[in-house]
């Protein structure tokens, strides 16, 4: 993980931080098998941490992104992986065995 960028509602690419019901903060990181020519904001580069008001609405937030993933997948796929009100995204681009390692990290927080 590397060459971090938090986000502001200047720079947030989906427009949704500080919005009703959205994420209150959004930060961006290069992650090996990113795509480092893609966007800085996105999940392109690697991955995006995204942090929201309670749980209830980090957990919509994640079945929403994987039902418009699996409904289109021209979009790709990503990894998502939530501990509280917090939203770890992850590029579907890298191998499973660095995603897996993200998965180890967000799981050790809820411990």
């Amino acid at each position: 993980m590397s060459n971090g960028a938090v986000q502001d509602e200047n720079t947030d690419p989906n427009n949704l931080i500080g919005r009703p019901s959205e994420y209150t903060s959004r930060a961006s990181f290069d992650v090996a098998g990113g795509d480092p020519n893609g966007d800085r904001y996105t999940t392109d580069r690697g991955g995006v941490i995204e942090v929201f008001p309670d749980a209830a609405t980090a957990k919509a937030r994640a079945e929403y992104i994987q039902t418009q993933l699996n409904a289109n997948p021209v979009l790709g796929t990503e990894y998502d992986y939530l501990t509280g009100s917090v939203l770890v995204r992850i590029t579907g681009k890298v191998k499973p065995s660095v995603a897996g390692k993200f998965q180890a990290a967000v799981a050790g927080l809820a411990a």
